[in-house]
């Protein structure tokens, strides 16, 4: 008896992404980067915590 997998392919939207970002209009400059810097910040506070736990868990083992 066969199984059915039910995983769906992996799509890469990036381009249909990046088409619809360039046909929005940059209203106010300083709000683009003020979301850009708090998206950059966001990702360095998530590598930050992960260096931490790995620092504690290595602590921990030591």
């Amino acid at each position: 008896m066969a199984t059915e997998n039910n995983l769906d392919p992996l799509v890469d939207d990036s381009v249909a992404y990046a088409d619809a970002q360039q046909e929005k209009p940059v209203d106010d400059p300083l709000a683009a980067i003020k979301t850009m810097r708090l998206e950059q910040l966001a990702v360095c506070r998530l590598k930050n915590l992960k260096e931490m736990e790995e620092m504690e868990a290595e602590a921990k083992t030591e």
